[in-house]
């Protein structure tokens, strides 16, 4: 897709971003893979959702999770790809949390889910300057002053402000299922999972948008904060002040004959 991939260079370019934007679709059964997606079980892994996000984003690669690939028993439950006749989805990852230890027994009920509410065959995760098809989803890493920078440009768009959502686990929740159902971006914090199995680097944060706003929010970037000359990345320190040093500095300075 010529559009995405345009999308795609206009984002990395403007944001330097370290890794790529990756296009999120969701197939049912029957419908047609890119000839060079990558099945996990066919390189003999199962992974986790997270994991396929790093080799879409880092490796460049084109990967199609379905549920034999997935060996994430959170992930797999919230994006659908595993269910139980005994209990809805929110409520295992509810029990699940507690006994695991992320949650308190006392709060068990308390807790919040977004889990993906129809059965898809395949998530499909594309570097976006190769998507073949016109993603539900972009999801961009970068550090907080380049997300920021996408904040800006989708609020100058909107009038919005971003929803930022984080728990610290299940975070595949939070940028494959929340945008999704919401239809609307969603800033999280990339949990336990992301950090020890995907190699989600410590600066990094996550904003996950619907392709449908991506455009206008590119163009708001160029438009956001121009009239005050705050519209580039990185962002530019005002310098022009006079600093100062300790009077120590000075009293030294005097000793030796120098005057300041």
């Amino acid at each position: 897709m010529e559009k995405a991939k345009k999308l795609s260079e206009r984002l990395t370019h403007f944001l330097r971003l370290k890794s790529q934007p990756v296009g999120v679709s969701y197939l049912s059964d029957g419908e047609t893979l890119p000839p060079k997606a990558r099945k996990p079980r066919d390189r003999k892994v199962r992974i986790t959702l997270c994991q396929a996000m790093t080799w879409a984003r880092i490796y460049g690669w084109s990967v199609a999770v379905e549920k034999e690939d997935n060996i994430c028993i959170p992930g797999g439950l919230a994006l659908n790809l595993l269910t139980s006749p005994n209990a809805s989805n929110e409520e295992i990852l509810s029990r699940f949390m507690v006994e695991v230890g992320w949650v308190s027994r006392e709060r068990e009920g308390e807790q919040e889910w977004h889990v993906m509410k129809r059965e898809y065959k395949t998530i499909l995760l594309e570097p976006l300057y190769k998507a073949t098809r016109e993603p539900a989803l972009v999801v961009v890493y970068g550090d907080p002053s380049q997300i920021v920078k996408l904040v800006h440009g989708y609020s100058y768009t909107t009038g919005k402000s971003v929803r930022t959502q984080a728990s610290g686990r299940v975070a595949c929740s939070d940028y494959l299922v929340a945008p999704y159902l919401l239809r609307a971006p969603i800033i999280t914090i990339p949990g336990t999972g992301d950090r020890v199995f995907s190699g989600t680097q410590d600066t990094e944060i996550v904003l996950s948008i619907p392709y449908s706003l991506l455009a206008s929010t590119i163009e708001g970037l160029k438009e956001a904060g121009s009239q005050v000359g705050s519209n580039r990345y990185p962002f530019v320190p005002y310098m022009l002040h006079q600093v100062q040093f300790p009077p120590l500095y000075e009293e030294l300075a005097r000793k030796v004959g120098i005057q300041v």
